[in-house]
C-alpha cells in the first residue's frame, strides 16, 4: 500500500501541494493532476489512480506518461512510500479532478540551511550556535 510519507509536513494551497521534508531540508511544489494523485492516497495500485486521471486528458497516453514520471519522482524523493498493507484504510471516497491539468513536480533546496536549523537545541547559555565558516 502506498501512503504519503508521514514524516513530511504537507498541505494544499490553491491547488498546489507544498511539501517540506524537515529531515533533509528540501521542499516541493506539486501541481496539476499530481495533486489529485496525492489526494488519492492511500491506495494499493498507483496505476489505477493514474489511469483514472489520464482519462480526463484528450490524449490519455500522454497523461499516463506524465503522471508515471511524476509518480517516479514522488517515490524517488520518498514523498510517497510503501507501507505495510492494511496499515491505513484505502481512500475509497477519492474522485478524480473534473479536468486534466499537466502535473508539475518541483524540488527546491534554496532554504535547506534554514529548514535544517534546530533553534531549540542549537541554543545554549552563550547564545545561538555559529557555523564554523562564518
Amino acid at each position: 500500500m502506498y501512503i504519503l510519507n508521514p514524516r513530511l509536513a504537507a498541505d494544499i494551497f490553491d491547488n498546489e501541494y507544498v511539501i517540506a521534508n524537515l529531515d533533509n531540508g528540501l521542499y516541493y511544489s506539486v501541481q496539476g493532476a499530481a495533486v489529485s494523485l496525492l489526494q488519492a492516497l492511500p491506495f494499493l495500485q498507483p496505476q489505477q489512480a493514474i489511469s483514472a486521471l489520464a482519462q480526463l486528458h484528450s490524449h490519455p497516453n500522454t497523461a499516463t506518461e506524465e503522471l508515471t514520471q511524476v509518480w517516479a519522482q514522488l517515490l524517488n524523493d520518498e514523498i510517497v512510500k510503501e507501507a505495510q498493507e492494511n496499515a491505513f484504510p484505502l481512500n475509497e471516497t477519492w474522485q478524480a479532478a473534473s479536468e486534466y491539468t499537466s502535473p508539475k513536480f518541483n524540488r527546491y533546496a534554496d532554504m535547506q540551511d534554514l529548514l535544517m536549523l534546530d533553534p531549540i537545541h542549537d541554543v545554549d547559555e552563550e547564545g545561538w550556535a555559529v557555523k564554523p565558516d562564518q
